[in-house]
This record gives structure tokens, sequence and C-alpha cells, in this order.
């Protein structure tokens, strides 16, 4: 008996059309990271992989990744167990991801289980500067380009429109709960952790951190 992908799918006794979505569906789960169930884009893939999770989580293993999925959010993640796929943010970007973590989780505390956080941009921007210690802000052009990429990767979200004005302080962004799986602390003191990581990397004038 041959040993290809169209065996090991066939052993699952899955429908055919089953068979033929999954490798799209496994490559557009690799190729973005998350799937939210309630993102319309997203919606009809995530409910597949839910159907057929055991079958997913095997492929991904196959390759060296793990399936995760946040219950509270209803978020499908792929995770590399190895470094070889793993992202590797700028120092900025990593840090204005436990920016986002940090006011997720202070937000979170006073919403419903079902809302995301929403926070302005003069929000992050004044975290960002009590989290550095520094009185100097990140300049316009890098906070778009950080917040853009950070966008793409679908930890937030905006809400007054397309673009992500940074230079008017009320701009809204809504806070996905991916920003907790990508940067998955459960405590302070964890969070204190990563912050001794920033300032290490910092004083090493180290300008990579992997996440």
């Amino acid at each position: 008996m041959p040993f290809d992908a169209a065996t090991i799918l066939e052993s699952a006794a899955l429908p055919e059309k089953v068979r033929r979505d999954i490798p799209r569906a496994v490559n557009r789960l690799l190729g973005q990271t998350f799937l939210h169930q309630d993102v319309e884009a997203d919606k009809d893939d995530y409910y597949f992989v839910h159907r057929h999770r055991e079958v997913f989580e095997t492929l991904l293993a196959l390759c060296g990744f793990k399936l995760l999925h946040d219950d509270y959010h209803r978020i499908f993640q792929a995770v590399s167990e190895f470094s070889y796929c793993r992202a590797h943010y700028r120092l900025d970007e990593t840090l204005m991801i436990v920016v986002l973590r940090k006011l997720h989780e202070e937000r979170s505390e006073q919403l419903s289980l079902a809302a995301d956080p929403v926070v302005t941009v003069g929000e992050v921007r004044e975290e960002y500067r009590t989290i550095t210690g520094k009185e100097r802000d990140l300049g316009i052009i890098q906070y778009e380009t950080i917040l853009r990429h950070l966008r793409a990767l679908g930890l937030i979200e905006t809400l007054d429109g397309h673009t992500i004005d940074v230079r008017n302080s009320e701009t809204r962004l809504r806070l996905r709960g991916s920003i907790r799986m990508i940067l998955p602390v459960q405590s302070a003191d964890e969070m204190e952790a990563w912050l001794r990581k920033y300032r290490a990397a910092e004083a090493n004038n180290s300008q990579e951190v992997e996440a």
C-alpha cells in the first residue's frame, strides 16, 4: 500500500469532500496562525477544524505543530514545537504585545464573558511609556508599522475604519482573545518576567526577541 497523504486521510474514513478540504484548511491555519469563530471569514474553517479536530491534531503533530484551542474565546492556533517556525519579533513589537496583553487582562476583568476589551491608541501609548519607564514614546511611523503587523496577525482589530490613525489618541482598538494565546501568561509574576526579559534585551542592545 502506498504511503502518502491520500492514504492517511482515507484511513480516517472521512467523506471525499472532507479529505479534499483538509489540506487547504491546514495550509490556511499554518499561514495565518489563528482561526476565530466570530470572524466571518474564519467561521466556516473554524467549525470545519472543530468537527475534525482529532484529524487536524494528528496531521499537525506529524509536522511538529500543536493545535491549541481557547474554549473561552473560541480560537484555534497552530504552534510549532520547534524553533524553526517560531516567529521572531523585533524588540519594540514584542514589547507592544506585552502592553496589549496587560491591557487585555486588566480590561477583561470588567467585561462579560463574550466581549473583547476595547482600548484607545492614547491608552496604549501611555501604557507603553509606563512599562518602559521612558518619557519618550515610539514615533508615528513605528506605531503604525507595529499595529498594522499585529492587526495582520489577528491580535487587534480597528473599530474606526480600516486605517489605524495613531495621531488620534481616541482611535479605538479591539483586543482579540488571540493576544492571550500568543502570550499565555497566567499571573502578574509571569508578566513581570516578560518585562525583565525586555529590559535585559534592551541592556544588551538586542533588536530581536523570540515570542
